[in-house]
């Protein structure tokens, strides 16, 4: 070889070298994203398992103790004539009463049961309800396309995004009405949340959020990513925001790992 080719061969094995440690450094990060979406839907999924478990505890543990105390106080509400005394039961039936409603809102807001037992529209439609009960501010709710049930995780997913993007649009929009949408076409799911609020600036929002001031972007687009979808957020200032999420339709992680227990 004469000194020209040497230097070829050289040039050539530096771009390989480069080439390789590229493919290798690509190999380490994807391994690493596919350890972290791992991690994330195990997260999710032990998180969902605890609210579940919480929710019935208090539903029917703490719940059910409570309602024996109710039951009690009444059966010695007639024996006593001391009117002291009287007030002073009075006034505890009061407290167990606000506290067995406490435990029953919490109960539902931790993890409605009909979510599992009725379904994901049967839930929204009630969800909204309740929400509209409270605040004043009109729901509604359509859906099309929702012939056979839904992937349990996939179910779970479009609840928790509703639910955050509802406390948010309580919290910060000053909204009169929202509409949310459920559609299946063609083997997806569209989930459309729509209010007619304030809005606010997404890039400070997001900012926010990776600066971890606020995770609830980010746990809407990470649930809908963990499942094969996207979650697309657009607010304009002063023209309402859109929270949309798309899922495919099909066999998910998270049911293969509960089929297999």
């Amino acid at each position: 070889f004469t000194p020209e080719h040497l230097e070829i061969a050289r040039e050539v094995t530096s771009q390989l070298a480069v080439a390789i440690r590229n493919a290798q450094l690509f190999e380490q990060i994807q391994t690493g994203r596919d350890r972290l979406a791992t991690l994330s839907r195990k997260l999710i999924e032990v998180q969902e398992n605890e609210r579940r478990h919480l929710a019935r505890e208090l539903h029917d543990e703490i719940g059910q103790a409570l309602t024996a105390i109710k039951i009690n106080l009444n059966n010695i509400d007639g024996a006593i004539t001391n009117p002291a005394v009287l007030v002073h039961l009075e006034d505890t039936n009061r407290i167990v009463d606000q506290l067995v409603q406490q435990i029953r809102t919490l109960s539902l807001d931790l993890r409605p049961s009909m979510l599992d037992d009725l379904g994901l529209i049967s839930t929204l439609r009630w969800y909204l309800d309740r929400q509209t009960q409270r605040s004043g501010v009109r729901f509604q709710l359509s859906s099309a396309g929702l012939d056979l049930p839904l992937s349990p995780t996939v179910a779970t997913a479009c609840f928790r995004i509703v639910q955050e993007s509802i406390t948010n649009i309580l919290r910060y929009a000053k909204a009169s009405s929202v509409v949310v949408e459920v559609r299946v076409r063609q083997q997806q799911l569209s989930l459309v949340v729509q209010d007619d609020g304030v809005g606010f600036n997404l890039d400070i929002a997001q900012q926010q959020a990776l600066a971890g001031r606020s995770f609830g972007l980010l746990g809407m687009q990470e649930r809908a990513v963990l499942l094969g979808g996207k979650c697309v957020i657009t607010s304009t200032p002063g023209a309402g925001t859109r929270v949309q999420a798309d899922f495919p339709l099909g066999d998910h992680p998270l049911d293969r790992r509960k089929n297999r227990r």
